[in-house]
């Protein structure tokens, strides 16, 4: 079972507060504006996953080396924050199986001039051949920002963007350039109006 729940990036008001733990609150405070209300919302959003799916403990759910959240053990966790909004999927881990989660926003501009850093050849090719549509170009984007956050669980490390590919048929096929793995992946895609939404599931090869 898997449970997302949503949280506006924006909620600090006291009851927003009240929800968190102690450690939660105390590590809010020392963050600037912005960042603060993200963390609240964000970790907010985080807790009401977790308990949708049986976790029911009162630990703190603070921040990894690396950003990510701390997500309890038996569980896997994502979160993703974009335009007033965060959002989290939480699911029991069994099989070694790991989530991510990205959220991006369309908006009135294209940023096409990313496509180089994003793409690989086969990639840019294609999307070139499509009619380098923004919409497309910020899919592969969304889908790689997923696919390193339900990695990091197994390659606790940066993983670029020249690591991943996504295929014609929307498969996605790795390229970790340290040969970790292998792992299968695989992308659920939503759009809701201009909102983009991509979670990915990875869990080892044979798990």
């Amino acid at each position: 079972m898997v449970r997302v729940a949503i949280g506006a990036a924006d909620v600090v008001e006291p009851s927003g507060w009240k929800s968190l733990h102690e450690a939660e609150q105390e590590f809010a405070s020392s963050r600037p504006g912005r960042r603060r209300s993200e963390f609240v919302a964000g970790r907010r959003a985080l807790r009401a996953a977790l308990r949708g799916v049986g976790w029911q403990a009162d630990m703190s759910l603070l921040v990894g080396p690396r950003g990510q959240p701390a997500v309890p053990d038996g569980f896997t966790a994502s979160l993703t924050h974009k335009d007033g909004l965060a959002i989290a999927i939480a699911a029991p881990r069994s099989a070694g199986r790991t989530l991510g989660i990205d959220c991006e926003v369309a908006g009135d501009r294209d940023r096409n001039s990313i496509a180089p850093k994003v793409l690989r050849a086969t990639e840019l090719e294609r999307w070139q051949a499509g009619g380098a549509r923004w919409p497309a170009l910020l899919e592969t984007f969304s889908t790689k920002e997923a696919i390193y956050k339900a990695l990091h669980p197994h390659v606790p490390r940066y993983i670029g963007f020249e690591e991943a590919e996504v295929l014609a048929d929307g498969q996605l096929r790795l390229h970790l350039r340290q040969q970790e793995g292998p792992f299968v992946l695989t992308r659920h895609l939503q759009w809701h109006g201009e909102r983009l939404l991509v979670v990915v599931e990875a869990r080892p090869s044979g798990g």
